[in-house]
């Protein structure tokens, strides 16, 4: 028997739908899918960068994004206190170390651009 994990309704293990509330079973995936490449989560992050402002974030960000090269933008920023507590900078850039020259050669190229 599996058991709906939206109602609790158990169900035949053959059912493709519960019988109670209609909520659709998802087939598990073959282990072959599952041991593809490692994903974000999975890599170390490390901190690449520190970022400016808001703005270089976002950009820094997109350009990343376009690349394809994973990341995690982390602000300093704590909502509860306004930034009060708020250190140095926006916040960092998390990324795999494999990246760490890209990620740097275009936030130089950034902080370049906007000082001219």
């Amino acid at each position: 028997m599996k058991t709906c994990t939206y109602c609790g309704r158990e169900n035949e293990n053959q059912a493709i739908r519960c019988r109670e509330c209609g909520t659709e079973f998802v087939a598990a995936q073959p282990v072959a899918e599952h041991a593809s490449a490692p994903t974000i989560d999975e890599e170390r992050l490390e901190r690449i960068a520190v970022l400016d402002n808001q703005v270089q974030a976002g950009l820094v960000d997109a350009i990343l994004a376009d690349r394809e090269i994973p990341h995690i933008m982390q602000t300093y920023h704590d909502s509860a206190y306004d930034g009060i507590f708020q250190t140095q900078g926006w916040g960092v850039v998390l990324a795999p170390a494999s990246f760490r020259e890209e990620i740097l050669t275009i936030l130089q190229d950034i902080k370049q651009q906007s000082q001219s």
